[in-house]
């Protein structure tokens, strides 16, 4: 039996398609050098843990579940492992770039729907 972590299934709920309409976060795979990341996503109080990826996941994209995944304006934090692995990933709004985070550690970003960034290397 497979586990849940290599069928990309969040602790929210299942991955979905990349096409899913509303918030996702995807982890640019050639631009990650970190063995682990844990992603939370927010709005307001309602908070959700989004994944717990690991490195040998071949899943990279994570839509947000209901109710957040129509949020208005959403913040994600991730933390990385170890504390100095490369991170990039964006944070998408129907499957497009809104905001790119690159860190290493812990970052926490926040997107709004109208919000676009092109320099995201994982579109």
């Amino acid at each position: 039996m497979v586990g849940a972590a290599a069928l990309g299934i969040g602790i929210a709920g299942a991955a979905l398609a990349a096409d899913q309409s509303g918030w996702a976060v995807r982890i640019c795979r050639g631009e990650t050098e970190a063995a682990a990341i844990k992603i939370t996503v927010s709005e307001g109080k309602e908070q959700k843990e989004l994944v717990n990826w690991q490195s040998d996941n071949q899943v990279t994209n994570f839509p947000v579940p209901a109710p957040l995944a129509t949020a208005k304006k959403l913040t994600v934090t991730a933390d990385s492992e170890p504390a100095d692995g490369k991170v990039m990933m964006c944070i998408m709004w129907n499957d497009r770039p809104a905001q790119t985070m690159k860190f290493n550690d812990l970052l926490t970003s926040s997107a709004g729907q109208k919000d676009r960034d092109d320099s995201c290397p994982c579109k």
